[in-house]
């Protein structure tokens, strides 16, 4: 089922977003709690939303400025506590699958020796609090870039086998680099409950699709076989939702995208 980021619909408040996603085609909504918190939604005014529009709901948690294994422990710390909270607001929304980001060093990958293990503390901390409130903690690889530490399958597979309690992975083709085969790292990474799709270039991720240069023609089939949630990403913050157009212009035109 193709659900759409919350934040290709920035300048509205979630439960106003909700209906216009289900005007547009979309069966479900990876809510950012960022959006919620920015607009001062209330929970419960989504939750109906989301009931009246018949959309299902994902949560990606809170992730701009934080960082759950930084050489910072006041911000470590805050970092966890924003975690928490997004879990909380998964849990008052009706959202059961949570994406996070991992942490990345804080000063070179020399260091990674160190950020390691504090990310394992940090994440079994999460995990622990997502299994006792029975939502699934998502991790998700990042793009490669020189502080990140987990952008390959394999980062991922043994980061989340490190774990105490159990997680689930989410796969973002837009994180994966244009020299690398799409197909390869969706069969090597473990544990996929959803799937991000944008498109990118070499310089700038997160595009509309059909706008880049993702092969998106030979990846979407083997997608569509995982029947996981697929969200198509962005950052929209126009009233006129340009971006958010453009996406549903070349899921139209998709010979894939058959739910759509």
């Amino acid at each position: 089922m193709l659900y759409v980021s919350s934040t290709l619909m920035w300048a509205y408040p979630v439960e106003d977003a909700l209906p216009i996603a289900r005007q547009y085609g979309f069966g479900g909504m990876e809510v950012w709690a960022e959006h919620v918190w920015f607009h001062q939604s209330d929970a419960g005014n989504i939750r109906a939303a989301a009931k009246q529009s018949g959309l299902k709901l994902t949560l990606h948690a809170a992730s701009w400025d934080l960082n759950l294994c930084s050489l910072n422990r006041g911000i470590r710390q805050q970092s966890i506590q924003e975690v928490i909270r997004s879990l909380e607001l998964a849990g008052e929304i009706g959202a059961g699958s949570v994406t996070i980001h991992p942490g990345r060093v804080t000063l070179s990958q020399r260091h990674r020796g160190w950020h390691e293990p504090i990310l394992i503390e940090s994440l079994n901390i999460l995990a622990k609090e997502a299994v006792d409130r029975g939502l699934a903690l998502s991790i998700e690889h990042i793009e490669p870039l020189p502080k990140e530490m987990v952008v390959t399958p394999v980062e991922l597979n043994r980061l989340r086998a490190a774990l105490d309690y159990p997680t689930t992975a989410t796969f973002d083709i837009a994180h994966v680099p244009l020299t690398t085969s799409l197909a390869e790292f969706y069969k090597q990474l473990d544990g996929i409950d959803k799937i991000h799709v944008s498109d990118a270039t070499s310089s700038k991720l997160h595009l509309p699709l059909g706008t880049g240069n993702i092969d998106l023609e030979r990846i979407w089939p083997l997608l569509w076989q995982a029947e996981k949630p697929i969200v198509v990403e962005g950052l929209d913050e126009s009233r006129d939702l340009g971006l958010l157009k453009a996406n549903v212009s070349y899921l139209q035109q998709c010979n894939h995208c058959v739910s759509f």
